[in-house]
């Protein structure tokens, strides 16, 4: 299969390109900066260039679209909001025009509202699934959510001819930037609780994107992912009670168990979490 993967450069997309590799796939990026290694074929693209886009996809059999601005921090939100919805729209235009059936697109927990907000967010419960309102605020957050409604545009508008999983990842991280970043919230839970003390190895984001793109679905999905437990080392259910106190606790969380419910991405895609920051060999 060839599976063209935009963002390829990034943190988590070369690691989206690497496991696509691994499987046996043809792999192409597309960026605007070349790959950290030269593992597969890489061209310089836009996503924000519709005819760019298309010449780039022509002949594939799926698209992992993960080029965007990842964080609203030194960019514009104009910029942030721009940049996004744009290559969202170009990559699902494309595919709805070349008959690309398949489109993995990255989308965020940021829907609910966090972490970039401008003012208080109410989560309504946990775990966190599907079912859970989405709350943006922030152009970052707000980019992602329309970035599924788009998603679920095309999926109309292409009668069957093209389906979508949305993967709704928390923060990504390697072992190497697990240690820099997030070991310092083991001292500061309240400084995590706007990232729900979420996070997802970016081997195990290679592995849902494959997943994804395996899958027998049909329209629009949207799919949470993430590890099995928190970056933190107190119990979750703790940091719950201090930090979201308005919210309703449906399950009796297991020690330091994630705030993220994952049922769905095992039932529709087959996606367990490999990976946790209890196994870094750091650790």
């Amino acid at each position: 299969m060839k599976i063209v993967v935009t963002g390829g450069s990034g943190l988590a997309g070369f690691a989206v390109v690497r496991h696509l590799l691994e499987c046996g796939h043809e792999v192409v990026s597309l960026d605007r900066v070349p790959l950290p290694e030269p593992i597969t074929e890489y061209r310089f693209v836009d996503c924000g260039d519709l005819g760019q886009v298309y010449g780039a996809c022509d002949g594939a059999d799926a698209i992992v679209h993960l080029a965007a601005i990842p964080r609203p921090v030194n960019h514009t939100p104009d910029q942030v909001f721009r940049t996004n919805i744009m290559a969202t729209f170009n990559i699902l235009e494309v595919a709805a025009n070349l008959g690309i059936a398949r489109v993995v697109y990255i989308s965020s927990v940021s829907v609910l509202g966090l972490p970039f907000s401008y003012g208080p967010v109410t989560l309504e419960y946990f775990p966190i699934n599907e079912e859970h309102p989405r709350a943006p605020q922030d152009a970052y957050a707000l980019s992602k959510t329309l970035g599924e409604d788009i998603a679920v545009a095309f999926v109309r508008r292409a009668s069957g001819n093209l389906s979508v999983v949305s993967l709704r990842l928390p923060w990504i991280h390697t072992p190497e930037t697990f240690k820099s970043i997030l070991t310092p919230f083991w001292e500061d839970p309240a400084g995590g609780a706007s990232n729900l003390w979420s996070y997802i190895d970016t081997r195990d984001v290679g592995r849902a994107c494959m997943l994804s793109v395996d899958a027998k679905i049909t329209g629009h999905e949207e799919i949470f992912v993430s590890a099995n437990n928190t970056f933190m080392k107190q119990d979750t259910s703790k940091l719950i009670s201090e930090y979201y106190p308005q919210a309703k606790v449906n399950l009796e969380f297991e020690g330091n168990q994630a705030v993220i419910d994952t049922t769905k991405a095992n039932t529709m895609i087959g996606y367990e979490a490999n990976y946790s920051w209890e196994d870094y060999q750091w650790n």
